[in-house]
């Protein structure tokens, strides 16, 4: 059935794709990898192309076994799905929160997973946690578990001052694996580096961050160690620091 247009005030967005293009420039309805489902259902796709399109925010409304749905993305705000050539989309974050199912960006292979994905993904055995660190390492809240260039974390801790967080992993594990990002928002002008000791032994040294630096993927090999330190450096003093956060880290058997 064709769609009644005359009646419906439609708002008009461009955007534009593109697999290096995604994570830095599309906001509002349009963040991160898009999955979309024709409005008579069944055809799935993603855009992934560096092409610009021309789509229409439409207030359309989501309904799940006759309940309608509101969905959100990773900070609880609400996102609209848009129409682009006949074709509806939603972001990935909003469908996954909609049907109850867990989301994963694999950013170094861009590829976004939903729900249990039957062993190809690897889950880390262990997400970095609270215990055993010191009083300038916590948790990280849900609003900052987004970056300065809009992914977001489903796992985060964050850091400020001068301080270690280390781990007894009696050779449990065989690789350490997490994204170092600044948050969403954050504007001290300071910068800060993240060391990473194993057996009193430094086994990686992430670049130098501050406010503008895009995420740090780190993959380390911590295979055969009993003892594993994070070292934490941004900032002068308790007075001086910037926020930076460890985002969806852990360890792997």
């Amino acid at each position: 059935m064709e769609r009644n247009k005359s009646n419906r005030n439609h708002r008009r967005r461009t955007v534009k794709g593109g697999k290096n293009m995604l994570k830095e420039k599309l906001k509002g309805a349009v963040v991160g990898l898009l999955i979309g489902a024709t409005l008579s259902g069944g055809v799935a796709m993603a855009v992934n192309t560096a092409t610009w399109y021309d789509v229409v925010v439409d207030g359309i409304k989501i309904v799940l076994d006759g309940k309608q749905l509101n969905p959100t993305d990773a900070n609880g705000n609400s996102v609209e799905p848009i129409i682009y050539n006949g074709t509806t989309y939603l972001p990935v974050r909003a469908l996954s929160n909609a049907f109850g199912k867990a989301v994963y960006w694999d950013g170094p292979n861009y590829t976004v997973y939903l729900g249990d994905m039957n062993g190809k993904l690897e889950y880390p055995s262990q997400y970095l946690t609270e215990n055993n660190i010191g009083a300038k390492f916590n948790k990280a809240d849900q609003k900052k578990l987004t970056d300065n260039y809009e992914n977001t974390y489903s796992n985060g801790l964050y850091f400020f001052g001068n301080g270690t967080a280390e781990y007894l992993v009696n050779m449990k594990y065989s690789k350490l694996k997490g994204t170092l990002y600044v948050p969403k928002g954050e504007n001290s002008t300071l910068s800060g580096q993240m060391k990473v000791i194993a057996d009193n032994k430094v086994i990686y040294t992430s670049p130098i961050i501050n406010k503008t630096s895009k995420p740090v993927y780190f993959d380390i090999n911590i295979r055969g160690y009993n003892h594993i330190k994070l070292e934490f450096e941004n900032g002068d003093a308790w007075e001086n620091w910037f926020n930076v956060y460890v985002g969806d880290a852990g360890f792997y058997q």
